[in-house]
């Protein structure tokens, strides 16, 4: 099986930049989106096939993070999404959210996103749920 595409939703260059790079280098394909705007306009396009979304909770746009998880259950996006965030109070929104627990707490351990993208992958494996692919 093919690793997925992966979504990431974050306006912070600084952090997205070598995020971005990190994943690519463990082989995944990276989509960088600035804002939920843009990731709406990514999730939406037919040649951009997303099979987990990594996103700030307080991402700028229309919509925050728990709106763009919001936004994905209600159109049917059937990627996973992996919320992330400083704010602690948040985590109980964001596991309600995110099937498979709380929110990841920023600045990422890169380490510990990578098993849970590694999970998310396992997941999907064991379920028959194919990957979408670009």
């Amino acid at each position: 099986m093919t690793n997925p595409h992966i979504l990431l939703v974050e306006s912070d260059v600084l952090v997205r930049k070598p995020l971005a790079e990190y994943l690519r280098d463990c082989g995944y394909k990276v989509v960088e989106a600035l804002n939920t705007d843009e990731a709406v306009e990514v999730l939406t396009t037919v040649n951009a096939a997303i099979g987990i979304v990594l996103a700030d909770v307080s991402s700028p746009g229309k919509i925050d993070g728990f709106g763009l998880a919001n936004w994905m259950r209600s159109n049917g996006i059937e990627a996973k999404i992996i919320l992330a965030g400083t704010v602690q109070k948040a985590a109980a929104k964001a596991q309600d959210l995110c099937e498979d627990g709380p929110l990841l707490s920023k600045p990422y351990d890169h380490s510990l996103l990578l098993n849970r993208i590694k999970s998310e992958v396992a997941a999907r494996a064991r379920n028959g749920t194919p990957e979408p692919g670009i």
